[in-house]
Parts: structure tokens; C-alpha cells; sequence
């Protein structure tokens, strides 16, 4: 499978639809033009749609093709696929995974293709109807509660109570031991004693990644994507998380007058998305403390990497769209959390 770029929509559409005629054993045609949609922090996301007479219904219907950025994320493909299954299962809104292909069998890297979730994203919406902004809070604050009041028994993947604080302090482990970078590393002393604090508390399921960009709005609809970092924990774990990713909401701008609109709002949608949160269910101060410091430090980490040419899935697109100015002030966010 030489020379595959998992950025040309095309040449994605034209592989899937190879196999797909001798899966389902029949003709098949890709419909129109293939999209892609851009790179998410770690996958290549396209659209794509296919036809034939001997396809089942849920393959002629628009797809989405993820494709995971090494060859080793095999694993996690299927877990994804699997939390994302259990879930719809339950009765929350989120795309169903028709297969999870592993590398050799398409594509050069593992990948999922899943329904394609109606309507657009929640920082579309929110960009399109600016005037409705307080109502597409409360409709993603809405979707977060519904998330944590599921009831967690037969998850699908580690149970463990500090299982979401390994998670989330692999990456800047990984960072810090692969870079040498002193600050991470005497960051990662520091954060030690907030552990117990943060793996304390009731767990519920958590998105792990909630925020506009992975809300998929449909009018009063929405249904949830990428659940890369999915697990079981406490509740300030996930909000903390979206309060943040609220705050460096600029990041995801495409022009200039965007980006300063968001750099000022942002703030102020981080507070009243916590407002409309807590009508629902409280939070602990000194949990949600300790999740903006573990958080913030899995940011810093995110843009060292990019910006010290490590990891080979760590692409020069993802550094561009990722300034090297954020790792500062997540950096100060991390000194501030932790006191």
C-alpha cells in the first residue's frame, strides 16, 4: 500500500470502495466529491458516500472515514468503536461505528467508519447564530449532564478510580521523559499531591473531550463525536476539562477577526456554561481545581511536543494551528490551579 496519503480525500474514498465491493460482493461507486474535513489533533476525518445495489442501507448512507495517525493506534480504534457502541446502546446520541478496519486491510493505518452525525458542529452553529449562544449552552451543558447520569455499570473499559488521572498524565510523562524538558518534568512532582483529590468522588462517564467542535447540532438535536478519551471518573474531570477547552477556544478560529472574538468570549462562555452545569448537578471546588491543573498540564505538554519535532504522528499542521504561545499560559494555568 505505497504511497497513501490519508489526507487526499479521494484516494480514501477510492480504497473504501474497493473493499466494500467485495465485502458486500457486488458493484459499488463513490457518490460525488469526498471531503475532507480537516485534522483533528490526532486523525484525518473524510466524507464520504457510497452506492450499490448489494450495499446494506447504513453503508449507502453518508459516511465518516477517521483515520488514526500511526499504525500502532490499532488498539485504541477498537476501543473507541466499542465505548462508542456501549453508549448509543444506552441511549446516548452518538454515531454508530459500522467497522473498525485495522492496517493492511484499506488503509495504511487503522481506521473507523461511522455514521455521519446530521447537522454541524456546535462552534458552526454558534458562529452561524451568534444571538442564540446562551441556548447552545444550555443544549451542550444538557448533553454533559445526560452523559454523567447514565448509569456506568457493565463500562467497557477500565473501571479503576485514578484510571481517567493515568490517562491523563501519560501524555506529559511520555513528553517530559522524550523531550528532557525540566519544567514538565518538576510540573509532574508537583501535581503528585493533587492525585487523591482528583480520583476521589463518584464516578460517571465522562467524554473526556467535550467541547463545540465534538457536538454535532442539528436544530434541537446533537449527537456526540471522538470518544478518544472516554472513561470512567468523576464529573469535574469532564467540565473542567470543557471549561478549559472553552477558554483557549481561539485556537479553533479560522481568521483573524474570529480569533479575537473568541480570545474575548471564551471566558465568558466558560462561566456560563459552569452556570448552566450546576443547575444540574454540583460540582467540588476542589476537584474541579485539581482537573484545571491536571488539564492544563496535558495542554502544555500537547504544544511541546508539537513545537520540539517529536512524536512522529505529531504533524507540522497540527504545530501550525497550535501556538507556541499556549504552552505559557497553560503553563500559568497549571501554577494557578495548583496553588
Amino acid at each position: 500500500m505505497t504511497g497513501f496519503d490519508p489526507r487526499d480525500a479521494s484516494g480514501v474514498a477510492e480504497r473504501l470502495r474497493r473493499w466494500a465491493a467485495t465485502r458486500f460482493a457486488g458493484e459499488v461507486a463513490v457518490v460525488g466529491s469526498p471531503a475532507a474535513v480537516g485534522m483533528g489533533f490526532d486523525s484525518y476525518i473524510h466524507l464520504v458516500r457510497l452506492a450499490g445495489a448489494t450495499l446494506p442501507a447504513e453503508w449507502a448512507a453518508p459516511l465518516v472515514v477517521r483515520l488514526l495517525p500511526s499504525a500502532d493506534r490499532v488498539e485504541q480504534a477498537h476501543r473507541e468503536a466499542v465505548v462508542q457502541a456501549w453508549c448509543a446502546s444506552h441511549g446516548y446520541p452518538a454515531p454508530h461505528v459500522l467497522a473498525v478496519l485495522d492496517p493492511g486491510d484499506v488503509f495504511d493505518l487503522p481506521a473507523q467508519v461511522m455514521d455521519l452525525a446530521p447537522g454541524v458542529t456546535g462552534l458552526a452553529a454558534l458562529k452561524a447564530r451568534p444571538w442564540r449562544v446562551r441556548a447552545l449552552v444550555h443544549q451542550l451543558a444538557g448533553l454533559q449532564l445526560q452523559l454523567h447520569a447514565m448509569d456506568p455499570a457493565g463500562w467497557p473499559g477500565p473501571t479503576a478510580a485514578d484510571a481517567l488521572v493515568t490517562q491523563r498524565l501519560g501524555l506529559p510523562r511520555r513528553v517530559a521523559a522524550e523531550t528532557g524538558d525540566d519544567a514538565l518534568a518538576g510540573a509532574l512532582r508537583r501535581v503528585e499531591s493533587l492525585l487523591p483529590v482528583a480520583s476521589a468522588g463518584p464516578a460517571v462517564v465522562c467524554h473526556g473531550d467535550f467541547h463545540p467542535l465534538n457536538v454535532m447540532v442539528d436544530g434541537a438535536s446533537a449527537s456526540v463525536i471522538d470518544w478518544t478519551d472516554a472513561g470512567l471518573g468523576p464529573r469535574e474531570a469532564d467540565v473542567a476539562r470543557t471549561l478549559l477547552l472553552f477558554r483557549v477556544a481561539s485556537i479553533a478560529a479560522t481568521g483573524s477577526l474570529e480569533r479575537t472574538a473568541l480570545r474575548l468570549i471564551g471566558p465568558r462562555l466558560a462561566t456560563a456554561y459552569r452556570r448552566a452545569y450546576e443547575r444540574g448537578a454540583t460540582l467540588d471546588s476542589a476537584r474541579m481545581r485539581a482537573w484545571e491543573a491536571l488539564h492544563a498540564l496535558h495542554g502544555w505538554s500537547q504544544v511541546v511536543m508539537l513545537h520540539s519535532g517529536g512524536f512522529a504522528a505529531a504533524s507540522s499542521a497540527d504545530a501550525g494551528s497550535v501556538p507556541a504561545a499556549l504552552g505559557p499560559w497553560l503553563r500559568a494555568r497549571f501554577d494557578a490551579a495548583i496553588g
